[in-house]
């Protein structure tokens, strides 16, 4: 019997020793999440801040930070290169007065009657199939060019005229 009652001891302490190795594991990475969490919330803060801070600052940026606005400057002309790039390749662009989608070849906004610069792209063929207003459902005619325009539009993309309702 004496065997049985240390082999119940034995299996029972290391029971005790594996339930606090749990807790202890269970414990630490409660905590490590909870630190990772943490230091997400405070790089989602000093991200902000620092957004804001160049927003405030990005004309007359005290000469410590000058090194960290240059870069953000660089990337930001990149990024919006790298849009306008995306726009041509889908054959639109962004008014530059109200924002709305309109095509490369389009010298004004059909939306708000902006002038707009005309986007090309580099690589394009010479002959192009050109899509008519007609393709794209109702159409009707500027009555300062005569360009055919599609009949949701309020100005002309061709003159700027706006058009009768």
């Amino acid at each position: 019997m004496d065997f049985f009652d240390t082999l119940g001891e034995t299996v029972a302490s290391a029971g005790k020793v594996i339930s606090h190795k749990t807790k202890e594991v269970a414990g630490s990475t409660k905590l490590s999440l909870q630190i990772s969490q943490e230091e997400a919330k405070v790089k989602k803060a000093y991200a902000a801040l620092g957004e804001a801070f160049y927003g405030d600052h990005a004309e007359d940026m005290p000469e410590q930070y000058a090194i960290y606005a240059v870069d953000v400057k660089e990337c930001l002309d990149r990024l919006n290169a790298l849009k306008k790039d995306k726009q041509i390749l889908k054959n639109q662009k962004r008014c530059v007065k109200c924002g709305a989608l309109m095509p490369n070849e389009d010298k004004f906004c059909g939306k708000c009657g902006a002038e707009n610069e005309i986007l090309v792209k580099d690589e394009e063929p010479e002959e192009k199939e050109e899509e008519t207003a007609e393709e794209e459902g109702e159409t009707r005619v500027c009555p300062s060019c005569q360009a055919k325009v599609s009949a949701e539009l309020i100005y002309c993309p061709e003159c700027g005229e706006k058009l009768q309702p």
